[in-house]
């Protein structure tokens, strides 16, 4: 039977030139619209820093990743945290924020690993 290669970086995003992806290009041409629809409307006092905050706002958009997400999505992950409820459940460490199957699955995983007795201990050894 033939061995085929598997392709790798499949979610890597195509670019347009070696620095500019074509998110990021849209999001730049987006950005120089809304600027140039500003200059033609609004008087220079007002485009400057109106046109400022345009740019800023984009190249943040386009730009920036923290632990490789995108900052929109970034937000509204912090978001979706700050908002979503969170049940404390209790650790030899302290207090700490986990679901439901966390606690269960780290209270199953102490009582492998803690047995409560020397029976248990012995009972273990002997499989």
């Amino acid at each position: 039977m033939a061995q085929y290669s598997t392709p790798q970086f499949i979610e890597a995003e195509g670019k347009i030139i070696p620095i500019l992806t074509f998110r990021q290009f849209f999001i730049l041409v987006g950005a120089g619209a809304i600027g140039l629809a500003l200059h033609y409307t609004l008087p220079y006092n007002v485009f400057l820093p109106l046109a400022l905050i345009d740019a800023v706002l984009a190249g943040t958009i386009a730009f920036v990743k923290i632990n490789d997400v995108g900052i929109v999505t970034f937000t509204l992950y912090v978001v979706g945290f700050a908002i979503k409820s969170k049940n404390y459940v209790w650790t030899r460490n302290g207090y700490s924020p986990a679901t439901q199957k966390e606690a269960e699955s780290k209270t199953a995983q102490e009582t492998v690993n803690n047995p409560k007795s020397t029976k248990d201990i012995v009972e273990y050894r002997k499989k």
